[in-house]
């Protein structure tokens, strides 16, 4: 009984951390973000020879890029790409120093771009975004916490938890425990 009290704690804790843990994957890049949800690919401009790969343009699923210029260091929920510097602490009157974060780990060649959803054919004139590269990008990196920028600390969790898509999981190991609790009672008294 105690394992299975203890495994219902290690998953629901697991999803409760899903806000801040590292988010690894690959995306379109459009400069001062990546969109991040793969929709599929698709012919480009009507010609079956070129293809496109389409991720979605919905706002939730594009992460913000930090580049540096003058940045005061990590910020999780965006992927951040900044050279290692020194930011000022007016309490303690002092120059901290934060490491180099490159979070955009590589870049492919290949057309891709965005769209509110996929269909057959991609017309370069829909409205949506293009690039010409996609990339392997990660976010939210515990190994940058420690210089997270004083005004957007990584212990915060984010607005948008999804708990609600999740509760299924966090009750299931409780519901399960009650049901076998309850079953092995109801055996005792007959």
């Amino acid at each position: 009984m105690k394992f299975l009290l203890f495994v219902s704690i290690l998953l629901s804790g697991a999803f409760f951390n899903l806000a801040l843990a590292q988010i690894t994957g690959r995306g379109c890049s459009l400069g001062n973000s990546v969109a991040t949800q793969f929709l599929g690919t698709a012919t480009y401009n009507g010609d079956p020879n070129q293809s496109i790969r389409v991720y979605s343009s919905n706002s939730s699923t594009i992460v913000p890029i930090i580049n540096g210029n003058g940045y005061a260091g990590y910020r999780c929920g965006y992927i951040n790409i900044y050279s290692a510097g020194t930011r000022y602490v007016a309490a303690s009157n002092s120059n901290v120093h934060y490491n180099a974060a490159q979070e955009i780990t590589a870049t492919y060649s290949g057309r891709c771009g965005t769209a509110a959803s996929l269909s057959a054919n991609y017309n370069s004139n829909s409205g949506g975004s293009e690039s010409n590269e996609e990339v392997d990008y990660r976010y939210n990196d515990p190994a940058y916490y420690a210089d997270a920028d004083p005004n957007y600390p990584c212990n915060a969790p984010a607005n948008n938890l999804p708990v609600d898509q999740n509760i299924i999981f966090m009750l299931l190991p409780f519901g399960c425990l009650g049901f076998w609790k309850v079953r092995q009672q109801f055996n005792h008294k007959y």
